[in-house]
């Protein structure tokens, strides 16, 4: 599916993207989940590639307040190819990891929905397209295109993780996020998030 220089898609702090998220429950579990979300690259404990790991569904997608790190030609290059060879999903792929690494939350999105359109089946840009869905505040749409990652992958626990985290801090919605997060435990019972700490813990947190 094209180079992946890392899996994007653990969630992002409040201020950033899901690398994303905004507290609902208790101070202590919204502080340490809100940072989980966004825009640095977190590692969700189980290996995919290297895994980087509000309420307004009507939001328009924006860049990042956060100044971009990307190299302007690099940027340009790789647009370029996409739009002269339009029905090469790997191009499309390329170019969202590279704004997806480099703070360029609206223009992956783009990238990631045009490689979907011409690859509806894969699963790990529809995980990023998930983190990057949230960074540009469409919380609904992350939390759809983490659905349709975990539709195609039954096993893959890092769109759970991450649906859950938009639920809780992004959509207000902790019974949906103790039903995803029940759902990681159900494909592995030790699961974790990327600072260690184990989901049961947070699943039992919630239940309190």
């Amino acid at each position: 599916m094209g180079v992946h220089k890392r899996e994007r898609e653990a969630a992002e702090g409040k201020d950033q993207y899901v690398k994303k998220s905004s507290a609902v429950m208790l101070a202590a579990l919204g502080v340490l989940l809100g940072a989980f979300i966004g825009n640095a690259v977190t590692m969700l404990y189980v290996g995919q590639r290297d895994q980087r790991v509000n309420v307004s569904t009507q939001a328009t997608p924006t860049e990042s307040p956060v100044p971009h790190s990307a190299d302007p030609e690099a940027l340009a290059s790789m647009e370029n190819a996409a739009a002269a060879d339009p029905t090469n999903a790997d191009l499309w792929i390329q170019l969202g990891n590279f704004c997806f690494d480099h703070n360029l939350p609206a223009r992956a999105v783009n990238a990631y929905e045009r490689a979907l359109e011409l690859r509806p089946n894969e699963v790990n840009v529809w995980s990023d397209l998930g983190v990057m869905y949230r960074r540009t505040k469409q919380f609904n749409k992350a939390v759809d295109a983490f659905g349709h990652a975990a539709a195609l992958d039954k096993s893959h626990i890092t769109s759970r993780f991450n649906m859950g985290i938009v639920y809780l801090h992004d959509l207000n919605d902790p019974a949906s996020a103790l039903k995803t997060w029940k759902g990681v435990l159900a494909i592995n019972p030790e699961a974790k998030s990327p600072t260690g700490q184990s989901v049961a813990d947070m699943v039992r947190e919630l239940e309190k």
